[in-house]
């Protein structure tokens, strides 16, 4: 489950949308209590904006 979790958040659109972000973050910002809480935003915001794409593709796709 680990291995799925972390492949979830190190491939596809996560590279774009999560751990450039992070890593960005990472370097310019010392304090890692802000990153860690910036970071989880973004996880959040990163989840639900995939899973808002997949309902999406599987009612366009789905036969009515």
């Amino acid at each position: 489950m680990k291995e799925a979790i972390r492949q979830f958040y190190n491939e596809g659109f996560a590279t774009l949308f999560y751990k450039k972000p992070v890593s960005y973050l990472d370097k310019k910002i010392k304090n890692k209590k802000v990153v860690k809480f910036i970071s989880i935003l973004i996880k959040i915001i990163y989840t639900i904006l995939i899973l808002a794409l997949a309902v999406y593709i599987l009612y366009k796709k789905l036969p009515k």
